[in-house]
């Protein structure tokens, strides 16, 4: 993994504070703090304090936002570390409009690998100071949520959310109503200049429905005034379902909460499908508790009936006019593409806002860093694929390129390897390229990945291509919103029965490890630290 230079970070004064903040977080590490929290955690705040002990948080002073500062920060860390690779980041304070807002503003929260195994006290995996892989640690977390999964029977474990009283829950430290309430003076923050305006854009929107209940997902909320923030969640999503719903019962305004910074089981749950099950909607908190180990402390909304995370930061609280659809955007889409503008968006009229002192507020720059967690939510869905599919290695939707999905076989008869790529492309409506692999490759390693393609792939014969299917409706290549062409890809060794060759050759590293199956770990004995340590000169 390439690693910043320091020559280059003490340039500036920003990298000045980055790397003295980089140190003390390591001594601190080193030290064994003791007093650190262990998971479960029970806030956000508990989690970061993890994070920080092995020595992934940088906290910076103070960033200048009037100019963009935090966003080319984001930007330099993923180009020099990869999405999975890049520290979390806690800003001190931030301009905004000329104003200097006190935060903290957590940016990037779970965008190191190493975050998936602290989030349930395992230990992250070390593949020694010469060779640091992220993703290996995704991989460790969702094994251990798989070997949960599957002891439950295929299904997430649940453990109910218990109400605790206003008093006892830190976001109801302060209470804000009417006048009081003004959201521009939070450290939410504009993070493009094309964007429409500033963003709270890792909110868990609260809505409900009477049939099917209570739902909580992540949309952004484009902040438009102190107390007015659209509520974008797109068609097909549950929430905007919710207040569609609301609409045709003749409803007029729709309750809706919104908690941020929760826990981060919370947080993974919210962003995900987890309150999915075999057996239908389950209440997506008790699947939070469940992969915490403990149930998740709720307390009421001061005006209405939502039960919200206690250990929030800040929960917004207000009615949704149902009949008034107002414009939102252009804003940053998760393809790493500027989105349209939307002619007709909810939008939310915030009348209460509690929160903690001080609150903890997240930025997320959709796009360019890693989103929540993802190890606990792939782990079911990795479970069931194997189940159907048992010669099935690995499977991996790659964030980092969103639409294109891998899978590695341990292959055994003619055919199985588009058999494969075909049942995920027809299953999975994110997936718009689907390429499989053979067990010998590492499904999260993009240069393997191209390697196996350029080298045992025929396009002729292996490919599948279909004209229009359901899809993901941000992608920017869509003509028809929502309907894509998608394509399906055996890139496997193929059999003499495949039209493949009698023979195919071994690769040379394999040769290699066999024949001297010492010399990796005694290279990275000799000469690992020099390795890690060496960078180019100017």
């Amino acid at each position: 993994m390439t690693r910043i230079s320091r020559r280059a970070l003490l340039g500036t004064a920003t990298g000045a504070a980055l790397v003295t903040s980089a140190c003390t977080a390591g001594n601190a590490a080193m030290s064994g703090n003791r007093n650190t929290p262990k998971a479960p955690f029970r806030s956000m705040r508990d989690y970061i304090a993890a994070l920080e002990a092995h020595n992934i948080v940088l906290r910076i002073p103070e960033v200048d936002q009037d100019n963009y500062e935090a966003t080319a920060l984001m930007y330099r860390a993923r180009d020099l570390h990869s999405m999975r690779g890049a520290p979390t980041f806690l800003f001190e304070r931030v301009k905004v409009n000329g104003e200097w807002l006190p935060g903290p503003l957590l940016v990037n929260e779970s965008g190191h690998g190493y975050s998936e195994c602290i989030a349930f006290g395992l230990d992250p995996v070390d593949n020694g100071p010469a060779l640091i892989k992220p993703l290996d640690s995704y991989r460790r977390a969702r094994a251990h949520i798989a070997q949960r999964v599957a002891a439950n029977g295929g299904e997430y474990e649940l453990i109910d959310p218990v109400e605790i009283a206003a008093k006892d829950a830190p976001c109801k430290e302060v209470v804000l109503t009417g006048d009081d309430i003004d959201l521009t003076k939070f450290a939410f923050i504009k993070g493009n200049p094309a964007d429409a305006g500033r963003y709270i854009n890792t909110g868990n929107v609260f809505t409900s429905h009477p049939k099917y209940g209570v739902n909580m997902g992540t949309y952004r909320c484009h902040l438009r005034g102190p107390r007015e923030i659209a509520l974008n969640s797109e068609p097909g999503q549950t929430g905007y379902r919710h207040l569609m719903a609301a609409r045709r019962r003749g409803e007029t305004t729709a309750r809706v909460s919104i908690a941020l910074t929760p826990d981060p089981y919370v947080w993974m749950v919210a962003g995900s499908k987890m309150g999915v099950t075999g057996n239908g909607l389950v209440d997506e908190l008790a699947v939070a508790g469940g992969l915490a180990g403990q149930a998740v402390e709720t307390v009421k909304s001061e005006t209405n009936d939502f039960l919200v995370p206690a250990h929030s930061e800040m929960i917004i609280e207000g009615e949704v006019p149902l009949n008034d659809m107002r414009p939102e955007g252009p804003y940053g889409e998760m393809v790493g593409y500027q989105g349209a503008i939307k002619e007709e968006v909810f939008w939310m009229r915030v009348t209460t806002v509690t929160h903690r002192r001080n609150p903890w507020l997240m930025n997320n720059f959709t796009g360019t860093q890693a989103g929540s967690l993802m190890a606990a939510g792939h782990a079911r869905k990795l479970h069931f694929y194997q189940q159907t599919f048992p010669d099935m290695v690995d499977w991996f939707p790659d964030t980092r390129s969103v639409g294109t999905t891998y899978i590695s076989i341990n292959k055994t008869r003619p055919g199985q390897g588009m058999e494969v790529a075909e049942a995920i492309i027809e299953q999975d409506y994110f997936s718009k390229i689907v390429v499989v692999v053979d067990g010998d490759v590492d499904v999260t390693d993009q240069e393997q990945l191209l390697a196996a393609m350029g080298a045992r792939w025929q396009p002729w014969g292996t490919t599948k291509l279909y004209e229009s299917m359901p899809a993901l409706p941000i992608d920017p290549s869509l003509v028809s919103r929502g309907k894509s062409s998608k394509i399906a890809i055996d890139a496997t060794r193929q059999w003499p029965e495949e039209g493949g060759r009698e023979k195919f050759p071994p690769l040379n590293r394999t040769l290699f490890e066999e024949a001297a199956p010492d010399a990796l770990s005694n290279a990275d004995v000799k000469w690992g630290r020099m390795l890690r340590d060496w960078e180019p000169k100017r």
